[in-house]
């Protein structure tokens, strides 16, 4: 069951920039122990608008036992909703494609 994360950026505020010495820190020093998580089922729009509430880029994935089932990012959200998009835009091309076939 995950109890925290450490992102890069997390790596570059509370280690690279104040200096510390990084062979003593460990990755609980600087994980963020309150921890948003998403469970594996859950939709596309509703994990963007966690994200949003939260104002977090990445997200633990956690399945039915509260295992970690992988991390989903904002990226990652991104590119599965473009997809959709484009796949939409395809469809209101074919379907105006048809309706002018129909008129003729």
């Amino acid at each position: 069951m995950p109890v925290g994360i450490v992102t890069d950026r997390d790596i570059v505020i509370d280690v690279c920039a104040v200096d510390l010495n990084q062979n003593v820190i460990t990755v609980g020093d600087i994980m963020t122990p309150e921890l948003v998580t998403v469970r594996e089922d859950e939709g596309l729009l509703q994990t963007v608008e966690i994200m949003r509430d939260k104002r977090v880029r990445r997200l633990p994935v956690i399945d039915n036992n509260g295992k970690l089932a992988g991390i989903v990012s904002i990226d990652d959200l991104f590119e599965a909703l473009t997809a959709q998009m484009a796949e939409m835009a395809r469809i209101i091309g074919r379907e105006r494609e048809h309706e002018v076939q129909n008129r003729r």
